[in-house]
């Protein structure tokens, strides 16, 4: 990385942002620790890392690897799917994190990522080390579902 990369500037700047990201995958309770967890490992690997965006994708990468961990971990504490909530500043309807719930934790850290975070493909796929196409693909598929789930929904409102 840059001799001129400032981690603490980057930290405050990214902070809030990774923590809603992750709150969006495993829930508020785990999510802060998850986040804090990223950090240190970007820290801990900034030698490694040529630029900014490299960072942008590991710090990411990392940090859905990490709360795949812990669904994963609590998962198997509990043997059963915790009860878990989209942070309130997303402002989505309560129907839209229901169904969000339902999805992948992929499916919902790439949904997150292109329409909380309104990030492009090419962003979404450095995040997964995967092609522009494969975000394209899972934005798609995962867009459907979510579609299927609240028009299901509204039908059981009738």
């Amino acid at each position: 990385m840059r001799d001129d990369f400032d981690f603490d500037t980057y930290l405050t700047a990214n902070a809030a942002k990774l923590t809603y990201y992750c709150a969006a995958i495993v829930g508020n309770a785990d999510a802060e620790d998850a986040a804090q967890e990223a950090f240190v490992r970007l820290w801990q690997n900034l030698h490694r890392l040529p630029n900014e965006p490299a960072a942008d994708a590991f710090l990411y990468r990392t940090a859905y690897r990490l709360s795949v961990d812990i669904l994963r971990s609590r998962n198997r504490r509990n043997n059963t799917v915790p009860e878990r909530e989209v942070p309130e500043p997303v402002g989505l309807s309560e129907a839209m994190q229901s169904a969000l719930m339902r999805l992948s934790p992929t499916d919902r850290a790439v949904v997150y990522s292109r329409v909380v975070e309104e990030c492009g493909y090419g962003e979404i796929a450095a995040r997964f080390e995967k092609n522009e196409a494969w975000a394209r693909k899972r934005y798609s598929l995962a867009r459907r579902k979510l579609e299927q789930m609240l028009g299901k929904e509204k039908e059981h409102e009738r």
